[in-house]
């Protein structure tokens, strides 16, 4: 068998490309939700030399001179399209792992001509979906990998990493960082060994490489060498251990009931994750930070620990006001706030608790599940706690936000 990686190219700004050809003509940005950063870029956007994670107010002059396009993140519409881009993928295996919003791995059967096989599945994908793909094919994930980055580049956007001869030159010119799991820390303390290629660190000792990068950095090197050792995770996703929900303002926030209110939607968002998960949380932190850009930065945490775990959004609620209540200063200028749940155990292996009547605790638990289906249905915010205000001042400000082209009927492409 042979792992395939398939990547989607610049996928936000081929998302909007593709409902608005017209922009495709100049350079185009995506901006995080409060507009404040670039998180994808058009490869014209490269070009110019817009960066990733760039602020947006560097970008003010060439956004003024119409030399760069700028749109809000249209998280709906990606999400949407990233489904249409997989179920078209499913057709070719059924094994896959969607790795991320708009990456996949898959098996396929090891034959003479894959790269025939991967410009079908391009071209597929181009016509049921309008996005554009590249796909890497190779032994390993990792090597798959490496092939995927190489096929951005080529014509076919298609590359078949099965020959030695071609994979020896392949990692004989690749860099550590660009290794799938070796991350500028693991590669700094390779360099300081004297290894500064793929080929170098495939060909270290066994015993050595295990003692400095640990079993999982060994994995990585036996993948490098054809073996695969990282299979695809076909389970569904386990529970998470912490979650966290936090938002940075798009201006500054002095008013202590503003910032409660953006406190208060982030334990109701924190709360669904954690049921959707069937968890209960015995931990509860809530902090707030100033702009890092401005003198002087701070940033404050309060930590509560829950004696009795629970997933019931009031309680969540009150515990993270109370929290914040303690760690609000007067006169200064938030531009950040979030809160964090952690220490979870099953909704099943609650213990139980003699001061609270059980069915006082089965009454929280059905009042949830019927808000929950009754937001599914009607809309995420279709009931909301008066905690959460009205008007969301704290909100980002997504001034640029495109249509939701394909998933709602009054958003919909009018031609």
């Amino acid at each position: 068998m042979m792992f395939a990686l398939v990547d989607c190219n610049n996928f936000y700004a081929s998302c909007e490309h593709l409902f608005q050809p017209k922009l495709e003509k100049k350079p185009l940005a995506i901006l995080s939700n409060n507009d404040g950063i670039v998180i994808a870029r058009s490869p014209k956007a490269k070009a110019l030399g817009v960066k990733m994670g760039q602020p947006a107010f560097e970008l003010k002059d060439d956004i003024e001179k119409g030399k760069l396009k700028v749109l809000s993140s249209n998280f709906s519409l990606y999400a949407d399209m990233s489904q249409r881009v997989m179920q078209t993928l499913s057709t070719y295996s059924p094994d896959m792992e969607i790795y991320s919003i708009d990456e996949a791995f898959f098996l396929l059967e090891k034959e003479s001509n894959l790269r025939a096989k991967g410009i079908e599945m391009r071209k597929k994908v181009k016509k049921w979906t309008g996005i554009p793909i590249s796909i890497g094919i190779a032994p390993t994930k990792t090597l798959a990998k490496l092939a995927n980055e190489a096929a951005k580049k080529g014509e076919t956007g298609v590359l078949v990493l099965s020959d030695s001869a071609e994979i020896e030159e392949r990692l004989g010119a690749t860099d550590l960082e660009e290794i799938w799991g070796i991350g500028s820390r693991l590669s700094q303390k390779l360099r300081r060994k004297g290894i500064y290629t793929a080929k170098q660190l495939r060909d270290c000792e066994d015993n050595w490489i295990r003692k400095l990068l640990g079993v999982t950095g060994y994995r990585t090197v036996l993948e490098l060498r054809g073996v695969p050792c990282f299979e695809l995770m076909e389970e569904p996703e386990k529970k998470k251990k912490s979650i966290v929900c936090s938002r940075s303002f798009s201006q500054k926030i002095d008013t202590l009931s503003v910032i409660e209110a953006a406190v208060a939607s982030f334990a109701t968002r924190a709360a669904k994750k954690l049921r959707d998960q069937k968890s209960l949380a015995g931990f509860l932190s809530v902090f707030v930070a100033t702009s890092p850009f401005s003198e002087p930065y701070v940033s404050h945490s309060c930590h509560v620990q829950i004696p009795n775990p629970t997933s019931f959004t009031p309680e969540l609620i009150t515990l993270a006001k109370e929290g914040l209540s303690k760690i609000y200063q007067p006169g200064l200028g938030y531009k950040k706030a979030g809160i964090l749940l952690a220490d979870f155990i099953d909704e099943e292996a609650a213990p139980l608790d003699f001061l609270t009547p059980r069915p006082t605790s089965l009454k929280k638990a059905k009042a949830m599940k019927i808000v929950d289906a009754i937001n599914a249905r009607a809309g995420k915010e279709a009931i909301r706690f008066a905690s959460q205000g009205v008007g969301k001042k704290w909100q980002g400000a997504r001034s640029h936000v495109s249509p939701k082209f394909t998933t709602s009927w009054s958003e919909l492409l009018k031609i």
